[in-house]
């Protein structure tokens, strides 16, 4: 038999590529391949990046009347931006909540910050520098990932190691829609009639302190359920 090569699974081959790792090799066959496929990514994010910038300046202006200042205040009463936070993610504005509130708020910014770090930011890395809100922050921040050519992870990081540092914490974006679709999947995902026998196998199939492990992180999801729980009655 010949030798089989050990390919990696989809979660670890993603760790390996935001983190650094090395380069998986490839044949030659395979490498034109991924040249391609790198090639038709990069047109790919182009498209969109394209069609949620003109989008967010669309809104922009007709909503916002060009006003840079109103699109960036959360506590907006404008008609129409309400109507579409309403509409996002339902049947009639197929797009989230998430997606609209940054396709606008970047659109925004756009105006703001005219330096060339910021400007030539990918929409992706410039999303992920949204939580830091402050202008000045954001321009600081948007130099760095620039100087520093950080990958999208490596963003991430960098933001919340400046959150922490100011004593803050990334805020999370909860809506009664998103939290009942959020329980309901996880509800949904251990419910049936199989669930007692399965995990009984599965108990049996963990080293001690990999069930220890577990068990730490039932403990927090019961906390957290209840707290839930208590807040809604």
């Amino acid at each position: 038999m010949g030798k089989t090569t050990k390919r990696l699974s989809r979660p670890s081959a993603l760790v390996r590529a935001e983190h650094g790792g090395a380069p998986v090799h490839l044949t030659k066959a395979e490498k034109s391949i991924l040249d391609e496929a790198l090639r038709k990514g990069e047109d790919l994010r182009e498209e969109v990046e394209s069609a949620v910038r003109a989008y967010g300046r669309w809104v922009l202006e007709k909503v916002f009347g060009d006003n840079a200042g109103a699109a960036l205040d959360d506590g907006s009463k404008n008609a129409i931006w309400q109507e579409l936070l309403r509409r996002a993610g339902g049947p009639t504005l197929r797009i989230s909540r998430r997606a609209l509130y940054s396709a606008v708020r970047i659109a925004a910014l756009d105006r703001r910050l005219t330096t060339q770090a910021w400007q030539e930011l990918d929409s992706g890395r410039k999303e992920l520098l949204l939580p830091l809100r402050a202008p000045p922050l954001l321009l600081e921040a948007a130099k760095q990932v620039s100087a520093m050519d950080m990958s999208q992870a490596k963003t991430r990081e960098y933001v919340t190691s400046l959150m922490q540092k100011d004593g803050r914490a990334r805020q999370v974006r909860l809506t009664a829609r998103g939290l009942s679709a959020r329980v309901r999947k996880f509800h949904q995902g251990l419910d049936g009639a199989a669930l007692g026998k399965r995990l009984g196998t599965l108990r049996a199939s963990l080293k001690p302190t990999e069930r220890e492990a577990l068990l730490r992180e039932v403990e927090a999801v019961r906390k957290l359920l209840g707290d839930v729980a208590r807040a809604m009655r």
